[in-house]
């Protein structure tokens, strides 16, 4: 038996989880939320074991430092996602520590916090995968320690991470998917089925998943039927195009270097024979392939097929392992370097608009002015109207405009095809008659109001609201008066 290591004894391992949380700590402190973040953040307003877009847990991680302070702010909201992301460097330690040693384990901690998406998209902003890649690392744990302890008792901790996982993120099912494959095809893990724990392991998860499951049903699936319709239905069309711009995406978030190195590491088992960590393919491979080809027919987003990695970092902590220390150092080194440079330019950018590029394909502009906005409306006096309700043609916009007032007024999203969850937050019937402010901003048409002439009595301009970034081109909002919301708006579910 390997002797049993903690990180809490391990001080190399506490510096880089101590300088790992400042660096996020002022990432998140500085940066404003960018639009799927602030729209997180109004689910923390309306807890619910389900939402249109995704399952409950990332209401938590949105809605923690919020329920804890009683404060709404950069650091409230992702508080839970910086607590988090500790949590899942301690359980990626403790398994690479079971499976390789003291050395391997700190590489893998090294490498969560040197890969630009696991260090700050999953570890400083609000997303599903912040829950979703703890339970996924935890699941990962169990089957270590199943397989380690040769006790089936672990499927207990193996259907709480999976049940978890579920409530993160619907991703989650690749994990019964690679559970199966081992069950199915691997000589070794086909004895658990006649193991009492495996089933009581899943009826755990499904107990744990089934408030989600029930909320679905009372709500026409629309969760899952949304999340699995994703990328259209138009059928498959081969695009060599878009299948190349899938994987280039993958290793921008990944690094160039760490991908292919990741790759590769999860394909030495196999050719290796290693049979400790052979069981762990399936957690790599399954969403890395079938999201990667999925993006050889439409185009994907990049943290899709991530979870698959996390298995990957701790078959490449073990494999770095082994190389001369002096080249295993320069590798953590210098892309140490990098992301510490990679990050100082997005805080500049974002604080001071360093580089002079088209506005509209500025990320950190997203997020830009909105609290300004929001105290301009509130200086002007459109506020004093107790009954006015604000709404924006794009949910991310409502996202945003909905955090920058902190529940001071109604903000929702008059849109007939996507209002994504306002249309179940937002009740239809009490809006009518009740007068509105439309805001939309310049990087959207500057007629957009028009479209909303039939529900309303009158609609007037008002003064565009322009915020400067450094004393240089910011932000242009366009606001409009809305006059007496006569007519119920065609939402497409939800309240209509």
């Amino acid at each position: 038996m390997k002797n049993r290591l903690s990180i809490f004894s391990d001080r190399p391992a506490l510096l880089i989880l101590a300088v790992g949380l400042l660096i996020r700590a002022i990432a998140s402190w500085l940066i404003p939320p960018g639009f799927d973040e602030a729209y997180y953040g109004v689910y923390a307003h309306h807890p619910a074991w389900g939402y249109f877009d995704h399952p409950p847990l990332v209401a938590v991680t949105a809605g923690f430092g919020f329920w804890l302070s009683g404060v709404y702010t950069f650091i409230t909201l992702r508080l839970g996602a910086l607590l988090l992301f500790v949590f899942s460097s301690l359980i990626l330690y403790e398994s690479i520590i079971l499976l390789y040693n003291q050395r391997a384990a700190r590489i893998g901690l090294m490498l969560l916090h040197t890969i630009p998406y696991f260090f700050i998209g999953m570890g400083a902003f609000v997303i599903p995968d912040n829950t979703l890649g703890l339970f996924w690392l935890l699941f990962i744990y169990s089957l270590i320690r199943l397989q380690r302890d040769d006790n089936p008792r672990w499927f207990l901790l193996s259907g709480t991470a999976l049940g978890l996982a579920l409530l993160s993120k619907y991703h989650a099912v690749f994990l019964v998917m690679g559970l199966g494959l081992l069950l199915l095809f691997n000589k070794n893990w086909r004895r658990y089925w006649r193991s009492p724990w495996l089933y009581g392991g899943a009826v755990l998860a499904f107990l744990i998943f089934l408030p989600n499951i029930l909320w679905n049903a009372s709500n026409d699936w629309i969760s899952y039927v949304y999340q699995f319709s994703k990328g259209g239905s138009a059928g498959l069309h081969l695009s060599l195009d878009k299948f190349i711009q899938g994987i280039g995406v993958q290793a921008g978030y990944l690094l160039p270097w760490y991908f292919i190195l990741l790759l590769i590491a999860g394909y030495r088992p196999w050719r290796s024979k290693q049979k400790h960590t052979l069981f762990l393919l399936p957690f790599v491979w399954l969403p890395v392939l079938v999201f990667t080809f999925i993006g050889a027919t439409r185009t994907i987003l990049p943290h899709w097929p991530m979870p698959g990695y996390l298995a990957a970092i701790i078959l490449l902590a073990g494999w770095m392992d082994t190389w001369r220390p002096a080249i295993s150092h320069r590798y953590l080194k210098f892309s140490a370097m990098f992301i510490g440079v990679l990050l100082m330019f997005v805080l500049l950018q974002t604080r001071l608009g360093i580089i002079d590029m088209d506005r509209k394909k500025d990320p950190t502009l997203n997020g830009f002015g909105w609290s300004e906005l929001a105290s301009h409306i509130q200086e002007k006096g459109y506020l004093a109207d107790q009954r006015l309700f604000l709404f924006t043609h794009k949910w991310f916009l409502s996202g945003e405009l909905d955090f920058a007032l902190q529940g001071q007024r109604e903000v929702t999203v008059l849109n007939r095809w996507h209002p994504q969850g306002f249309a179940f937050w937002s009740d239809m019937d009490s809006l009518l008659g009740r007068n509105a402010l439309f805001v939309t901003s310049e990087f959207f048409p500057e007629n957009a109001a028009k479209s909303y002439a039939l529900y309303f009595d009158e609609i007037t301009r008002l003064p565009d609201f322009y915020v400067q970034r450094n004393g240089k081109p910011g932000k242009t909002f366009y606001l409009w008066y809305c006059k007496n919301l006569k007519t119920p708006f065609p939402w497409p579910y939800g309240n209509k």
